[in-house]
């Protein structure tokens, strides 16, 4: 009963509020360059991997260095080769931009279940002057939004060319 209690604990923060996986298990010499994996209990870019040799008393080592996707901190773990480690359910979604209120979120028009995601709120520096400024000018635009760990970004503003 107790490893079973013990079992339900550790996997009760992997789901998300539709109840599906936030992550999932992959051995560690399987991740590559430019992946994802959960680095201190954070969503992060793979930035670089060293791998030492199996040594006389145990396995290959992977050491890796990631980059936060949601805050750019850099992060290092160490971990087994063979054992498994969690990687992120990572999404990229482009959604039309409806309209951006004064306090800054923006509207999304979700094509696929015609509903409007309204809590994302505009990023700040470069790309959230470029979406006031391409705003303003009245233009149509696309929003790319990277989800995560039940968390989202604005990654990308550009005009849409498909528009009527």
């Amino acid at each position: 009963k107790q490893w079973y209690q013990r079992r339900v604990a550790i996997t009760a923060g992997n789901e998300a509020d539709s109840g599906a996986s936030k992550f999932y298990p992959t051995q560690a010499s399987s991740i590559k360059k430019g992946g994802y994996m959960l680095m201190k209990g954070r969503a992060c870019k793979i930035e670089n991997i060293n791998t030492s040799k199996p040594g006389k008393h145990g396995s290959a080592k992977c050491a890796f260095t990631g980059i936060d996707i949601f805050t750019g901190k850099k992060i290092e773990a160490v971990s087994p080769g063979h054992a498994n480690v969690d990687a992120p359910y990572v999404i990229r979604k482009e959604y039309p931009l409806s309209y951006m209120d004064e306090s800054g979120f923006l509207s999304l028009f979700d094509e696929e279940t015609g509903e409007l995601v309204e809590d994302i709120r505009c990023p700040e520096g470069d790309l959230g002057e470029r979406l006031k400024t391409m705003t303003d000018e009245g233009k149509m635009i696309i929003v790319t939004i990277l989800k995560a760990m039940g968390e989202e970004k604005v990654i990308d503003v550009k005009e849409d060319t498909k528009a009527d």
